[in-house]
């Protein structure tokens, strides 16, 4: 619950700390008194969009925070919140406003974004007025709680559901996919762009080969004329140079036998090596000779895969990776028939998966639904409201992630009156009871750490005011509450009560607070009674109301 909440340099408050002492408190004073701003930082707690223009001190910053002491059990069922709660489950939750318009998060002095702080702050405070915006009427979050009220069984039909729905989902992309690809495919096209490729049989990194030889065969003429160059000098003399290194071996190998045997045997070497060396540059070069016929091939065929070149790419390498990649295509289109009616069948029968999945799905809230309408409808008559007036219509739609049904409260309060919409069907008191017999059941499913009501009970008097307030003492027991009211009967319900009122000071007004004590709480609920002359009897009422609720 929460313990404490401090408003510096907001509006009409310029520095005051909030103590909330039970679980059940009154937020009491005059109108104007600031019980509003009260509202306005707990919704800053909440994430709710800042505004600046409600800085008293434009040189200084607004400060909001608030500390909750949370149980183990609230803590374990709200995973979001558990990382920034300290060993002893307290929580400070902090918003600051600096006068340049920007802001800062806090959660237990830890900076955090705003979305972050949303998320984590999401089910701390819920706060609930005639006049704000409340999920209870929003058809699109409606369906959650249907959902939180056989919340096991449901979970588990809901993600049995997803797993089919998301399989049918993935069936049908696949399809869709499918049928793109035909679009972009033209069989004649394909075909063309093969036949064309393949009548030049071209061999695996034959351009690159012929290039090469091209140039090599380009350069023999130059190649030529130093051969001969060579040849003319090597057989100029007596002999040519193989003849004469011929005789030179005869000749090393008579020094057998002499003392330069051993530098004739390391000549001998040199001369072989050389000779064998002669031998294969002849053979080189009469392997190299001039064919002109194959220096003509070759720039023909280079001439004719220009033109595969320019359409399917550079080298060899691209120009049959493209052929392949035409080929499995046309072999795609060959079995798109095949694969097609294979897709259709799949999400044939991943739809009728779902339609069982989501069947027991819709069951279970219809179910629900039936039990929630009872518990809503008990609330509602004890609250002088017709009974049987709440009803929740679940609906087939389109599937979607969260199943095939769309769920509406439903609500017909006057006798003859045809049910409508919950944001449509009630007005002033009736409104009011109406959110909170909704509110009682519905916040017992899942409860918020700290419930706060303002003035949700405008246009009650009387008896209802009576069942009023019991009610939203009973609420007390799941959350804890803090309730803004202007019935005494409300206030004598509290178990305690805070007490905001304006004081001025060198011309200028603040607001502040005080927690009463319980005299001053019957002081309080006597004047709410008679006006602002607080006689005998009214004291003795106020005894009376605390005295009926307190019991």
């Amino acid at each position: 619950m929460i313990e404490e909440l401090h408003i510096a340099n907001l509006a009409v408050i310029e520095d005051t700390t909030l103590e909330f002492h039970s679980r059940y408190t009154a937020l009491i004073g005059e109108t104007g008194a600031g019980k509003s701003l009260v509202v306005n930082s707990l919704l800053l707690l909440t994430g709710q969009r800042s505004d600046y223009s409600l800085i008293r001190d434009k040189s200084k910053k607004a400060v909001i925070s608030g500390l909750f002491h949370l149980d183990k059990s609230f803590i374990s069922k709200h995973e979001e919140i558990a990382p920034y709660v300290d060993e002893q489950g307290e929580l400070i939750v902090k918003r600051v406003l600096n006068p340049d318009k920007t802001g800062r998060c806090y959660l237990n002095d830890e900076i955090v974004s705003l979305n972050e702080f949303k998320t984590a702050t999401n089910h701390l405070i819920d706060i609930h007025s005639q006049n704000a915006k409340n999920d209870l009427l929003d058809e699109m979050k409606q369906i959650r709680y249907v959902d939180e009220y056989l919340k096991d069984d449901i979970a588990k039909a809901k993600k049995d559901y997803q797993v089919s729905y998301k399989a049918y989902l993935d069936a049908k992309e696949d399809l869709k996919n499918l049928l793109e690809q035909d679009k972009e495919l033209d069989r004649d096209y394909l075909s063309f762009q093969i036949a064309e490729i393949e009548k030049y049989h071209l061999q695996e990194n034959e351009i690159e080969d012929l290039n090469s030889e091209y140039e090599s065969l380009r350069g023999y003429g130059k190649l030529k004329e130093k051969y001969d160059n060579f040849l003319v000098v090597s057989e100029s003399g007596q002999g040519s140079l193989s003849e004469r290194l011929s005789s030179s071996v005869s000749s090393l190998r008579g020094l057998k036998d002499t003392d330069l045997a051993p530098i004739a045997e390391l000549c001998l070497d040199d001369v072989i090596s050389l000779q064998e060396h002669l031998r294969d540059l002849d053979m080189t070069f009469k392997d190299m000779s001039n064919d002109p016929r194959r220096l003509d091939y070759i720039n023909e065929r280079l001439f004719n895969l220009k033109g595969l070149q320019r359409k399917y790419g550079k080298s060899t390498k691209e120009i049959l990776d493209k052929l392949n990649d035409y080929k499995e295509k046309l072999n795609r289109l060959d079995s798109f028939e095949d694969e097609k009616i294979r897709l259709e069948e799949v999400i044939k029968t991943k739809e009728k998966e779902l339609a069982l999945k989501a069947e027991t799905l819709t069951s279970l809230r219809i179910k629900a639904g039936e039990e929630l309408s009872l518990d809503i409808g008990k609330e509602m008559s004890s609250l002088g409201l017709r009974k049987n007036a709440f009803r929740v219509e679940v609906k087939n739609k389109d599937y979607s992630l969260d199943g095939k049904d769309n769920v509406t409260f439903k609500v017909s309060l006057n006798e003859g009156l045809d049910e409508n919409s919950l944001a449509k069907a009630a007005s002033g008191g009736e409104s009011s009871r109406l959110m909170l017999a909704l509110k009682v059941v519905l916040n017992a499913l899942d409860p918020y750490d700290v419930l706060v009501f303002d003035e949700i009970d405008t246009g009650i008097s009387g008896k209802t005011a009576s069942l009023v307030a019991k009610k939203i003492k009973s609420i007390s027991k799941d959350s804890p509450l803090i309730v803004i009211s202007h019935l005494p009967q409300v206030v004598a319900s509290s178990n305690s009560a805070v007490y905001i009122e304006k004081k001025n000071k060198d011309n200028m007004t603040s607001s502040v607070s005080k927690t009463l004590k319980d005299t001053e709480i019957r002081d309080y609920v006597a004047r709410m009674l008679s006006g602002d002359q607080v006689t005998p009897a009214a004291l003795s009422q106020a005894d009376e109301l605390i005295k009926e609720y307190q019991s």
